[in-house]
């Protein structure tokens, strides 16, 4: 039995190697997967400019879904053959204080998976019990795939901000159009905001967003920002996904009384107006992490799988990902870039 997997040995040398299909654990299922989607982190990895902990060789790969073919005889009493899942990328302890105290994305000895411990990019691998989570069975299972990018936004901003704080916020400004700011469009839309706009550089991506055909969503250009500020726009909710220098700024002049403004798009050291988050009550949540998103996050996607699937703007078989790697150095006009593993 074929295991084709994608290993990074050092930058810029990625090869796909056949390895022996491991028996799973009795804590541990042996997991089928269908695809996996290639994150900023893979190609950071791929091109030696991650700076957070990682190491070489890595099996990269920490958005993925598969189907389980075999179960250990503890992960019985969860899981069954057949069942569609995807996973965490936090790969934590689940008994040091800050997992007991639900802040397991931070756990004294976290791995990552595709990062610092070996990912899902590969046609069977073996998963923890307790870092997987069961998906509905939709006829296309690519959308779920982007489970775990969409959790991050629903970690960060559904569990951050109460029910109670929710029903105040009536606008929102995504900023950033790649995968997880387009995703979090979803979650805004589940949690009931009403007015959603949300920005980018680039207009073939706000092409696919206004095809979802949201009559509450508006995608507009970025270089609309100082418009919006020199007319004293305001939004309630300001994701901020990323990453750009300037947009941290551009949040905080944006929002309005009260406003809480969310960063998962990871930024450079810079300085804040500290004054003016203080003038307007301002509330700054950062987050890394997905691990505490994924239920809420599978039902959205099954919910809007065929929208979902429109982010998905490449497919690349897995025979064929290092000749992709070589001629699209970072996909930068992709949303969301699939490695099919079929």
């Amino acid at each position: 039995m074929s295991n084709k997997t994608a290993l990074i040995n050092k930058p810029d040398d990625i090869q796909i190697i056949d390895l022996p299909v491991k028996e799973p654990a009795s804590d541990e299922v042996l997991v089928n997967v269908k695809y996996a989607a290639l994150c900023g982190s893979d190609m950071k990895l791929y091109h030696g400019s991650y700076t957070a902990p990682h190491k070489y060789p890595i099996v990269i790969g920490h958005e993925w879904v598969g189907e389980i073919v075999k179960v250990g005889t503890s992960a019985a009493a969860r899981f069954s053959n057949g069942d569609i899942v995807t996973g965490d990328c936090s790969l934590y302890c689940n008994s040091c204080r800050f997992c007991k105290s639900g802040r397991k994305n931070h756990c004294e000895t976290i791995e990552k998976k595709g990062i610092t411990a070996d990912g899902g990019c590969s046609q069977f691998s073996i998963v923890n019990q307790q870092h997987i989570y069961k998906c509905e069975r939709l006829p296309d299972l690519k959308a779920l795939a982007l489970v775990e990018p969409l959790s991050v936004t629903v970690e960060a901003v559904v569990n951050r901000i109460s029910a109670a704080e929710f029903k105040s916020i009536e606008s929102a400004l995504v900023i950033g159009c790649g995968g997880i700011g387009a995703l979090s469009i979803f979650m805004l839309i589940e949690q009931g905001v009403k007015e959603i706009t949300i920005v980018d550089v680039a207009e073939d991506k706000l092409a696919i967003v206004k095809s979802f055909g949201f009559t509450q969503v508006q995608a507009q250009p970025a270089e609309i920002l100082p418009k919006y500020i020199s007319e004293g726009k305001q939004f309630d909710l300001i994701i901020e996904a990323s990453g750009h220098e300037t947009s941290l700024g551009n949040a905080i002049n944006l929002a309005g009384p009260q406003g809480k403004i969310v960063c998962v798009g990871h930024q450079k050291k810079m300085e804040v107006d500290l004054p003016q988050i203080m003038k307007k009550s301002l509330t700054l949540i950062s987050s890394i992490g997905s691990t505490g998103g994924f239920e809420l996050a599978a039902k959205i996607v099954a919910k809007h799988f065929n929208n979902v699937n429109k982010l998905i703007t490449r497919i690349i078989r897995i025979d064929d990902l290092p000749a992709a790697l070589l001629q699209n150095k970072n996909f930068s006009s992709d949303i969301k870039v699939l490695i099919d593993l079929n």
